[in-house]
């Protein structure tokens, strides 16, 4: 994996904390974050995708294809690596975001 900017780790915090909480499109990802002012930053399908993308070349993540009532959607899931990252990243950059942000979104889930 490539050294990565404080933008992208981020972007890879938000989105690996959501997909812990659960399996999610593209599109369910990024209308969680258009209601969260403080991930709005990112709410737009050009900014996601490609990080999508990279968690998913680089082993984090994996999608699979869903029939749902309006089609076939492309679902994404947070495997081993990806949590492994995502604590990573926690620990790393505690002060990125705090607890606050997205009612917690981005603390640990103590649920799993």
């Amino acid at each position: 994996m490539s050294k990565l900017n404080t933008s992208e780790m981020t972007k890879m915090l938000i989105i690996l904390s959501l997909l812990e909480m659960g399996e999610h499109t593209g599109f369910s990802l990024v209308r969680i974050m258009e209601q969260k002012h403080e991930f709005a930053f990112m709410a737009e399908e050009a900014m996601i995708y490609p990080v999508l993308h990279k968690m998913q070349n680089d082993g984090m993540i994996k999608s699979y294809e869903r029939e749902t009532e309006v089609g076939i959607r492309r679902f994404y899931k947070v495997n081993e690596l990806g949590i492994g990252f995502l604590n990573y990243l926690r620990k790393t950059h505690n002060g990125l975001l705090s607890d606050a942000v997205g009612g917690g979104a981005c603390a640990k889930s103590e649920d799993k």
